[in-house]
């Protein structure tokens, strides 16, 4: 089959936080791959870069600096502090990457993931920018306070890592709108393995909680546990965690209790299969927790980002949010399920059925850099 695009040379930086960054581009990133683009992958820390490397992707490690909020803002005495001691290290990495990219030929076009080293690299090298993320509505749109946290942090954050974009494309799992023609609202993107899920539903909860600095997942397992063990002792309750939290967890299992591991084909093979689900308030996992019709309730860590998704889900419906696991409330969440678990599949039927891979790709492909730049290495 012919294609009508010139296949394009495209960097990848994601950030290396968590797993959810990582997930949504290796999505993006295959789908590109196989429309005969070539990919590299920019990220930090080991475990992202061998994870790509796994897919079979280049991938590099790269330097990312803390910025860590206090109060609702980031303070550039803390950001100097935070960061100083790793500068000339971090700068000295960040400057060898640029020079393997002149030395291996420059990308047509660079996306970011909520990430610096590619915005930085795409303003060197004079190339395209584009943002795919789900962050930036922070910058974009006017968000209100919750509770004493504001989007003053995720902005500061955002404009640091990316000053400017040329085109932002901002996953969102709830419909949002705005007048800037430079941005665009997409549905999250999932994986095919979670839309080809086979979806039922038992009598089974699946749960998973992360750890945040001093928040960590021991009380709400302990609690969620408990409250099971007590009052729905015929529901199975499957708890997954980094091998790390396992030791820390096993004492609350019992018959109808387990502490899993966490592994990701697992994972969501549990989640296609439960009738509810349990966790803090991530983004892909709620996004993925909805593809497959499921009603979630949510315990967000203490960022504008989780306690904003915890937020927008209880108010439209999709599911619970409370600042603890408590009984009550579990309880609460469990007699609505079916009402909630409609809800859900009204919504995701209306909202996120569309794949937005297609619509990145497209957008990549027509508005490619008209020359491909030499590779240095090919004139000296």
């Amino acid at each position: 089959m012919s294609i009508s695009y010139r296949p394009l040379r495209i960097l990848i930086g994601v950030n290396g936080i968590g797993m959810g960054h990582s997930v949504r581009q290796s999505v993006i990133a295959q789908y590109l791959r196989d429309r005969g683009h070539e990919i590299r992958i920019v990220t930090n820390g080991p475990e992202r870069v061998a994870y790509f490397r796994d897919l079979g992707f280049r991938a590099a490690d790269a330097w990312m600096p803390a910025l860590l909020a206090r109060g609702d803002r980031i303070h550039p005495t803390d950001a100097i502090r935070t960061n100083l001691s790793r500068l000339p290290g971090g700068l000295a990495q960040h400057l060898r990457l640029r020079r393997a990219i002149e030395a291996d030929g420059v990308p047509d076009v660079f996306i970011t993931d909520y990430e610096p080293n590619s915005s930085r690299l795409a303003y060197h090298f004079g190339r395209p920018l584009i943002s795919i993320d789900q962050q930036s509505k922070y910058r974009h749109l006017d968000l209100p306070r919750l509770g004493h946290l504001a989007r003053t942090a995720e902005e500061q954050r955002l404009r640091y890592f990316t000053p400017r974009a040329d085109r932002s494309f901002i996953c969102s799992f709830t419909p949002l709108h705005t007048e800037d023609p430079a941005l665009e609202f997409i549905a999250p993107v999932v994986p095919d393995a979670v839309r080809r899920a086979l979806v039922r539903t038992e009598p089974l909860a699946t749960a998973y909680f992360s750890r945040y600095f001093g928040h960590g997942p021991e009380d709400s397992v302990r609690v969620l546990a408990q409250t099971f063990r007590d009052h729905i002792p015929e529901r199975t309750l499957r708890v997954y965690a980094q091998p790390s939290e396992i030791s820390n967890l096993r004492p609350f299992a019992d018959d109808s209790i387990e502490i899993r591991p966490f592994g990701r084909e697992a994972f969501l093979a549990d989640l296609a299969r439960s009738e509810a689900v349990f966790s803090n308030a991530g983004f892909n996992l709620i996004s993925e927790a909805f593809a497959l019709g499921k009603p979630v309730h949510l315990v967000p860590l203490p960022t504008y980002d989780q306690h904003w998704c915890a937020t927008t889900v209880d108010q439209a419906e999709l599911g619970t949010t409370a600042p603890h696991i408590e009984p009550g409330q579990v309880l609460d969440f469990l007699n609505r399920i079916g009402e909630l678990r409609d809800n859900v599949e009204r919504h995701r039927d209306a909202h996120l059925r569309s794949d937005p891979r297609e619509r990145i790709a497209t957008y990549l492909e027509s508005h490619a850099p008209d020359e491909r730049p030499t590779p240095l290495a090919a004139v000296r």
